[in-house]
Parts: C-alpha cells; sequence; structure tokens
C-alpha cells in the first residue's frame, strides 16, 4: 500500500494514509494476541512435562529403566546414570530416557494440545516441505 504510487487528489492521499495506518494498528495487534498465544502455549506444555517429570522421577527413583547398547562418555554418561547405584555404566537413569523422550514427543503434545505452529512456520531441526512450493 506504501509504494503504490498514483496521480490522485490529496483527499485520495489522506484516505490511504488511513487505511495504512488502520493496517499497521491491525497487524500489531494481531502480532500481540500470537505471542501472547504462543507464551501460553509454551506454558502449559512446559508444566504438562514438568508434572510428568515429577511423577515418573518418584516412581523410577533409583532404578535403572534400561540398558544402553554401548558405554556411553563422560558427560552422557554422567546423565545417563544419574541416580543409579552401581558401576555398570550401560544401565540408564528415568532422567536420561525422559531427555531423550520428551525432545521427540514435545511437537505432538504441543499438536495434541492444539498449540502448533501455523504449517507456514518451520518447527523444529528439519522442517516438513510444503507440497504446494513443488
Amino acid at each position: 500500500m506504501k509504494t503504490d504510487s498514483s496521480s490522485a487528489a490529496k483527499i485520495t492521499k489522506k484516505s490511504k494514509t488511513k487505511k495504512i495506518d488502520r493496517v499497521e494498528s491491525s497487524l500489531k495487534e494481531s502480532s500481540c494476541d500470537l505471542s501472547l498465544f504462543k507464551f501460553k502455549s509454551g506454558t502449559v506444555v512446559a508444566l504438562v512435562l514438568f508434572v510428568v517429570f515429577g511423577l515418573l522421577n518418584s516412581l523410577f527413583e533409583g532404578k535403572a529403566v534400561a540398558k544402553l547398547p554401548f558405554k556411553p562418555f563422560g558427560l552422557v554418561m554422567k546423565m545417563s546414570h544419574r541416580g543409579l547405584q552401581g558401576e555398570d555404566a550401560t544401565d540408564c537413569s528415568m532422567v536420561f530416557l525422559y531427555l531423550l523422550c520428551s525432545i521427540s514427543i514435545r511437537t505432538n503434545l504441543q499438536k495434541f494440545l492444539g498449540f502448533s505452529p501455523s504449517r507456514g512456520t518451520s518447527s523444529g531441526l528439519f522442517p516438513i516441505p510444503d507440497p504446494k512450493t513443488n
């Protein structure tokens, strides 16, 4: 609207300016609504994951929930063996397994709760390609 230049009277320029102002204020309002919606969705997802973590942590505290097919290195071993008794490095604690699962489940949980991002925005490391552009 701003770049559209036509040889019209001042009255048309004033009405065009008013239209531009209305569109800009509508855009600002929509942007504010969108950021509020994103904040709410992020809060709900974080709260659900926090409650599930607390529940699972109390149920599986000190128990090995999985056996890793390899011996992890350094920092990964500290995370995977956190809270477990014994020296077997291939034992996996609930915290490590929860971390891996929450990374993969987060987007599905957002979709299930209705907070998924629109198709036009790229989400995650590997966004789904849009078939309309091909």
